[in-house]
């Protein structure tokens, strides 16, 4: 009995010990690529048919070209428009296991800034006469910023960069807000915590003004600066709004919710804004990951549901969305009524192909045309 006792109490040990193994695994940078990688491939069924009956599925202008690293990589974009150029855009994507990514209209890449860790979500602004981008690195906490240059894509590391932030447990997302002449940039951590930094480019330095929470995890999140209003997305439960302005309350509203009769199916993913010609106008749009499809709400409150779609390229559905980005300027002949672009998170094409992950390009009138904006 005692021999037996012991060999149970040895096999508990090594189970605990390689269960133990695995979540470090999971979690260590140099193996959280490869290992997810390997659950996704194995332990993941990627689903094209969750969207209701009836949802309008627009096909993609064209897509970026794919990230390098396989799997779970490609994760937000952020719209640059230069309209003192014709057709002059810039897109940038986080490949989550090792760059930032700057692409041109067409979708080919014109830049990568490489070493910076595990950047996630990303923002820009025009700031003090400069072009600002802004990632999340998940990897180091921290707060990675570059200047861009708005005709080569270039990316430079700001003075004083990367930014090290509060994290409780892992910094997932973040966005920019431009108030009058400060800027600030808000990180939301996968405990419920989010912070609001003041962001001062030279020579570089990020200081903490405010703490805000929600319940669980969150990650994407938008300002709309004229309303002064930050949207952040609690996966599991719905979209959350808060005054955007350091010195408010931090009390938030839950406008929107993942519950069965919720225009949302979890996880709540990006969020972006679509301004329209007057102040107040516009949409919320949001990755609503669990369907496959993308919400559009009114900007204003009480922020009305205005119906959901879907996105393909070449014929397939596109989905299991990540980030997104809108933009209302027009860009050349190409996108009349601006740009929309979200993240293709499908690892495997409809009959099984392996793919690298890539950012997809909407034209807005299309959206606009679907759900009869």
């Amino acid at each position: 009995m005692r021999t037996i006792l012991i060999g149970m109490g040895i096999a508990i040990v090594l189970t605990l010990l390689v269960g133990i193994g695995f979540i470090l695994a999971v979690e260590h940078p140099a193996m959280r690529g490869p290992v997810r990688c390997w659950l996704q491939e194995n332990l993941y069924a990627q689903d094209w048919e969750d969207a209701p009956d009836g949802t309008p599925v627009i096909a993609a202008k064209r897509t970026t070209e794919p990230v390098r690293d396989m799997c779970d990589a490609a994760d937000d974009p952020a719209i640059w428009v230069d309209e003192s150029i014709p057709g002059g855009a810039l897109v940038l994507g986080t490949n989550k296991q090792s760059s930032l990514n700057v692409y041109d209209i067409s979708g080919t890449l014109l830049s990568r800034a490489d070493a910076i860790g595990a950047p996630n979500n990303v923002d820009i602004r025009f700031h003090d006469g400069r072009i600002l981008a802004m990632a999340s690195d998940k990897d180091d906490a921290e707060i990675e910023a570059f200047e861009l240059d708005r005709k080569t894509g270039a990316l430079t590391r700001l003075t004083g960069a990367p930014f090290p932030v509060e994290a409780e447990d892992e910094v997932y997302g973040v966005c920019l807000y431009a108030s009058d002449e400060s800027l600030f940039a808000f990180t939301t951590d996968k405990s419920g915590l989010i912070n609001q930094y003041w962001i001062d480019p030279d020579p570089g330095v990020a200081t903490k003004v405010r703490t805000l929470r929600v319940g669980t995890q969150p990650e994407g999140c938008v300002v709309d600066d004229d309303a002064g209003a930050l949207f952040v997305g609690e996966e599991d439960v719905g979209i959350w709004r808060f005054a955007a302005d350091p010195d408010a309350g931090r009390d938030g509203t839950l406008i929107a919710d993942t519950s069965i009769n919720g225009a949302l199916v979890a996880d709540v993913e990006g969020l972006a804004i679509y301004s329209g010609a007057a102040i107040g106008d516009g949409y919320l749009i949001a990755s609503s990951q669990g369907d496959n499809t993308y919400a559009v709400f009114d900007r204003a409150p009480p922020h009305t549901f205005r119906g959901r779609f879907q996105v393909s390229y070449n014929g397939v559905v596109i989905g299991d969305t990540d980030g997104l980005d809108v933009t209302s300027r027009v860009i050349g002949s190409d996108y009349p009524a601006g740009l929309l672009v979200v993240q293709d998170g499908f690892i495997r094409d409809a009959d099984g192909q392996r793919r690298n992950q890539r950012f997809a390009y909407v034209l807005w009138g299309d959206v606009e045309a679907a759900l009869g904006l």
